[in-house]
């Protein structure tokens, strides 16, 4: 698990519990003052902010233990992320070139990850469980979009650097920076653009660990969502790197992977007024971590409205369910357009649910 590597989460310390919250923070007091192993959630905390910002117990989708998941809620949780489950599986078919048998044990294999990683938990905390540092430098930040209006998320590369955070705090933010993404893809045909900024690239900032957490993880829980992976290389430190890098992608992943030099080669893909000025565009661009509120997350603590949105969605689930075994089945009765109201009443309840489930993020505060 993903989740419980650090803080309070590590030690079950419920954060609705003030009592012992105060206890955890009066015996972690040295660890959590040094920068390098301090959480969002404990700056926050430090700063007087004890309120929770999230409940203090987990509750996982359609009835799931906390300690386990059942396959099918963990798959329906992932499919929460496109406007129709299709998309899901359709990114395993195209991943694996059109291959059932192989697209059948990629959707598996990504949904038994997202189950080990808890994927679902780590999205409940939110960035409460992100490393300060990482947060407020912008490891992974949003400006603006390509010329087919997907989001552009970048990457600066220079501000990684392995002696200011723990291996497992950087594994943390990859999951939940790409889960991020993909959540936010959603109002965009669930497309996005990876940009990695190479600009300033030094010594201290090579880091193969997390290049191949990165490229892995695109790979098995996100193969549909970046319609390109763009390179802004201008550091003779790169070539060597690459080498590796290539070797570590698979061929559908590496055909969408360019590297380009310049701004001019960036407007093949995005508009020279989405291009940060960092990197010869027009888009003046300062990113400024914006800490969570109290307020944001208040669905989250409403136990009824959630009662009703998942019931709602464990309804549409059963629809679509049904409306798809018919036309795998080739059944008399069935239709495509009811097929079509089943996805569409899917993707409504899927949207009704989702602040029920996840603390807000950084763009969505912003």
């Amino acid at each position: 698990s993903l989740v419980r590597l650090s803080g309070l989460a590590k030690d079950a310390v419920a954060t609705d519990d003030a009592a012992a919250v105060a206890q955890w923070y009066a015996d972690h007091a040295v660890q959590v003052a040094e920068v390098k192993h301090q959480l969002v959630r404990d700056k926050l905390y430090l700063d007087g902010h004890h309120a929770p910002l999230v409940p203090g117990a987990f509750s996982p989708l359609l009835g799931d233990p906390q300690d386990s998941r059942r396959f099918s809620s963990a798959f329906w949780q992932a499919c929460m992320r496109y406007a129709s489950p299709d998309t899901y599986v359709i990114g395993s078919l195209r991943a694996t070139e059109w291959d059932a048998d192989k697209a059948f044990a990629h959707v598996v294999h990504s949904v038994q990850r997202r189950i080990s990683q808890e994927i679902d938990r780590l999205m409940w905390e939110g960035d409460l469980l992100m490393n300060r540092r990482i947060s407020e430098n912008g490891l992974c930040i949003r400006t603006g979009c390509d010329k087919f209006g997907y989001p552009v998320f970048v990457v600066p590369v220079r501000l990684n650097i392995a002696r200011e955070r723990t291996d497992a705090d950087v594994e943390k933010f990859a999951a939940y920076s790409l889960e991020k993404v993909a959540q936010l893809a959603r109002k965009h045909e669930g497309r996005a653009v990876l940009l990695y900024d190479f600009s300033g690239f030094k010594l201290e900032n090579v880091d193969l660990s997390f290049s191949k957490i990165l490229i892995t993880t695109v790979q098995e829980l996100y193969p549909y969502t970046f319609s390109a992976t763009l390179l802004f290389v201008n550091s003779w430190l790169f070539s060597g790197i690459w080498k590796v890098m290539r070797g570590w992608m698979d061929p559908v992943v590496a055909r969408r992977t360019m590297i380009v030099k310049d701004a001019k080669a960036l407007e093949t893909f995005i508009p020279r007024d989405q291009i940060p000025t960092s990197m010869g565009g027009q888009l003046k661009f300062q990113y400024q971590y914006v800490y969570p509120t109290t307020d944001e997350n208040a669905k989250m603590f409403d136990a009824e409205g959630r009662q009703r949105a998942e019931h709602e969605f464990a309804a549409s689930v059963e629809a679509f369910s049904k409306q798809t075994k018919g036309w795998v089945g080739g059944s008399q009765s069935y239709n495509n357009e009811s097929r079509t109201q089943a996805a569409a009443a899917f993707d409504s309840a899927a949207v009704e649910l989702d602040p029920y489930t996840r603390a807000r993020f950084v763009e969505e505060r912003t």
